[in-house]
């Protein structure tokens, strides 16, 4: 009787210990921007954190392994389930507040459209400002894009007003692409209910910091989408087909603007940074912005976040993937069904077997803007030759076009990496 006793005491004691530890896991988080002079902490739980993120949620447990910290979305709808997964793996989570684009219709001067759209703000803040996995509040994704940037300020300003009455234990930031002559400086003036801004950054990351100066901006800031040179400024082909990096050269891009930028202010003004994409999507390409291939695959970017982030890189590799060449052949003069000889210039840091896939895919033709959805794009049918790792002889789309030649290399390890050339197919070829 005694030992039965004991035992339910016993199981009753590591009950309310497990439930008294569940509590203390899911209280609230508490997060405060420190400022002493011109530095800036974020300080979590008493604890001083810097931002090692992503944008993008498609898998926790990778990204802690490599050493991130982060991640922001684009809006908090639904995200309840997210951020208890996000917590178990030990990552944060900036949820972004979406607020709707003047370019989309929205018209933030009907009375019910700005109720309506503030209403949706405190429903989400109230649904999530107690989750221990927040960090803080990203309001609006390049809300100003495509019509007026007074307006804009108002929905931004608005909504940071909505979400700091609900919830004071988070700080907000106006998330905006890139800076422009004077958003910065006018976010700082005339938004006085965000704390920070996050700056979503391509081609023009590495001078950053220098043009905020400019512009007189003095508090903390946040890169919040970065990686590549964008599609919008990056050279194009003469029938307008924008030249996308390989793989190798994304992840270098991405070193230099990172050590740049945030490594050089981290304890100044910047808090840290998201990169973009952690996942795939089609934008002008289907790899053109993803740190992880549509078949699964981490890229050479990863590896160098990874580095970045822990200080070291990861065990293995991904493949390295310099170009594509068709020899002396003019990319911008091919014929229907012509038949050509692809090469890769590619090799494995860790000396593994690679695989190469090769593939001819249309030229995107959407117009979208600001990260748009765009529907994906199908390969093409054609008949693929004599491929090896270096090599492949293509048949080319009997269709006369713009397309662009993909080669994927993977190492059997789940590392992947990329590379694409643009061409175009006339009856006219000579």
């Amino acid at each position: 009787m005694y030992n039965h006793l004991m035992l339910a005491i016993c199981s009753i004691a590591l009950s309310a210990l497990s439930g008294c530890q569940s509590m203390i896991d899911r209280e609230p988080s508490r997060v405060v921007l420190q400022q002493d002079g011109d530095r800036f902490t974020l300080l979590k739980n008493g604890e001083p954190f810097t931002i090692m993120g992503v944008g993008g949620t498609e898998s926790f447990e990778r990204l802690a392994s490599a050493g991130g910290n982060t991640v922001r979305t684009w809006d908090a709808e639904g995200i309840g389930p997210m951020l208890d997964e996000a917590h178990a793996h030990g990552i944060s989570v900036v949820a972004g507040i979406w607020l709707e684009h003047q370019r989309h219709g929205f018209d933030y001067d009907e009375p019910a459209s700005k109720r309506q759209q503030l209403d949706r703000v405190r429903k989400l803040v109230n649904a999530h400002k107690d989750h221990p996995a927040l960090l803080a509040w990203g309001v609006g994704n390049e809300v100003e894009l495509g019509g007026e940037f007074d307006i804009a300020l108002r929905q931004i300003n608005d909504a940071a007003a909505v979400i700091k009455e609900l919830d004071p234990n988070h700080p907000r930031l106006a998330i905006i692409a890139e800076i422009g002559d004077d958003k910065a400086i006018r976010i700082q003036n005339e938004c006085p209910n965000i704390d920070f801004i996050g700056i979503n950054t391509y081609g023009g990351m590495g001078s950053l910091t220098e043009r905020l100066a400019q512009q007189g901006y003095t508090k903390a800031f946040a890169i919040t989408e970065f990686g590549v040179v964008g599609h919008w400024e990056t050279g194009n082909t003469e029938w307008g087909a924008p030249y996308e990096q390989t793989s190798s050269a994304k992840a270098e891009f991405l070193r230099n603007n990172y050590q740049q930028t945030v490594s050089a202010n981290l304890g100044g003004r910047c808090l840290g940074s998201f990169a973009f994409l952690w996942g795939h999507k089609q934008e002008k390409t289907e790899t053109w912005y993803g740190l992880i291939l549509p078949s699964g695959e981490t890229t050479e970017s990863v590896d160098v976040l990874t580095e970045l982030w822990t200080g070291k890189g990861p065990e293995n590799r991904a493949p390295r993937v310099m170009g594509i060449n068709i020899g002396a052949i003019d990319p911008g003069k091919l014929a229907p069904q012509q038949i050509i000889l692809a090469g890769v210039e590619t090799f494995d840091p860790d000396g593994d077997e690679i695989s190469v896939e090769w593939r001819v895919i249309p030229e995107s033709t959407a117009q979208s803007a600001g990260g748009d959805r765009e529907e994906s794009i199908k390969a093409v049918d054609v008949p693929i030759n004599r491929a090896d790792t270096t090599h492949a002889e293509i048949t080319l789309p009997a269709k006369p076009g713009a397309y662009r030649i993909f080669v994927t290399v993977r190492d059997g390890q789940g590392h992947g990496g990329t590379a694409n050339m643009p061409i175009l197919i006339t009856d006219n070829a000579s």
